[in-house]
């Protein structure tokens, strides 16, 4: 699929909504579901704002769904840690800071759901030198792994974190610039 089949997929209006109408899709054995979370962490990376809105909306659908239907959390298993790279590299400064609560979303649905995982994912990437920015210290990018692993309950609290977090990324914390972030 090219980057048009992707955008329209799931901006399109196909990929989220179904998958909140009709999570039992998920089970039917004719569906790629590893295509269809690639797809997803692709469109995460468009310069499109409602391409990435949506793509993050699917995640926050699919991933309450990894414990109760097997594919999905299998998927998510393998391929989580690649999601997650997703999501740090534009938290990182890859994507809008507008949005971040968005990709913030995606990150506390991981946490919540995908605990243990996530606890090891973000340990393996936060390690990789310059990722998600070279701005950050190893203490920053520790910090921000254990605020996010601590907080499984209050999205906004993360969103809070997340934003902060952006601004660390991009050299603009404390500054006059981001007054009214």
């Amino acid at each position: 699929v090219g980057p048009q089949g992707v955008r329209g997929w799931v901006h399109g209006g196909s990929l989220f909504p179904a998958l909140k109408r009709k999570p039992d899709l998920f089970l039917s054995e004719s569906l790629d579901v590893k295509a269809v979370f690639q797809c997803g962490v692709l469109a995460l990376k468009f310069p499109e704002a409602p391409t990435v809105k949506a793509s993050c909306g699917f995640f926050t659908e699919l991933l309450p769904r990894c414990g109760e239907i097997p594919t999905i959390g299998q998927v998510v298993q393998e391929d989580g840690k690649v999601l997650l790279q997703a999501v740090l590299e534009a938290i990182g400064g890859q994507a809008s800071r507008s949005l971040m609560d968005s990709f913030a979303d995606v990150l506390f649905a991981l946490n919540k759901h995908c605990f243990s995982c996530l606890s090891v994912w973000i340990k393996e990437v936060m390690q990789t030198p310059g990722f998600p920015s070279p701005r950050l210290s190893a203490e920053q990018k520790d910090t921000f792994s254990q605020q996010v692993l601590r907080e499984r309950v209050n999205k906004r609290r993360v969103k809070e974190m997340v934003k902060e977090f952006t601004l660390l990324c991009r050299g603009l914390h404390g500054t006059d610039y981001t007054a009214d972030y």
